[in-house]
């Protein structure tokens, strides 16, 4: 029992701290985002652009419907695009970096609402954390099964280099990341329809 209880310890300092590490990356993906567009010569007239595009798309008569369809297609794309790069092990560092670029363009997308609305930007913040909150949880949840999945083939490989454990790994990995892509993809569906509808009220 003892040695139970230091097992499970050590697993959830461990997940602890991967959580740690990966929120931390996330967070600093987001602060980087917020000066990026300040980079630019043009970036008062690139951040208006921005603003506008968005207000205008979401104000036109495209149905709820359409724009959750299509915000569905790109966060499932996302979702699969993190998945299946870290299917192959070496190719890991590409999850990260589309997990960063997702940060960066959350971070460019708060920023540029608070320089061109200033108070009037707390709806459009509000929407924009709320509007990819599941995805970046599920996201999250699907790097630390990646994590794990990559210690058990590497360890695999390293110890006998069996096959059909090996593609046991790979089966059982593909099966996780199809749970979690649609229990996500699921919850997603939900928050955009409803934080959608927000967005057309407001804009109205």
């Amino acid at each position: 029992m003892n040695l139970r209880g230091t097992y499970k310890k050590s697993y959830f300092r461990e997940i602890n701290k991967q959580l740690i590490v990966i929120g931390l990356i996330f967070l600093t993906a987001v602060v980087i985002g917020t000066y990026l567009n300040k980079i630019w010569p043009d970036y008062q007239g690139n951040i208006a652009n921005s603003i506008n595009s968005i207000v205008e798309y979401y104000s036109s008569k495209i149905s709820i419907k359409n724009i959750v369809l299509a915000n569905l297609k790109s966060d499932i794309y996302f979702m699969m695009s993190i998945s299946l790069s870290t299917l192959l092990v070496v190719t890991f560092p590409i999850t990260l970096i589309l997990f960063i670029v997702k940060g960066i363009s959350m971070g460019y997308t708060i920023n540029s609402a608070i320089l061109a609305m200033k108070l009037r930007s707390i709806n459009l913040i509000f929407i924009t954390i709320f509007k990819n909150l599941i995805i970046i949880l599920g996201s999250i949840v699907l790097i630390l099964i990646s994590i794990n999945y990559i210690k058990e083939m590497v360890f695999e490989f390293k110890k006998s280099r069996n096959r059909s454990k090996m593609i046991f790994l790979v089966s059982r990995y593909l099966l996780n990341s199809i749970i979690v892509l649609a229990i996500t993809s699921g919850l997603q569906v939900l928050l955009n329809t409803l934080i959608v509808s927000i967005i057309k009220f407001l804009v109205r």
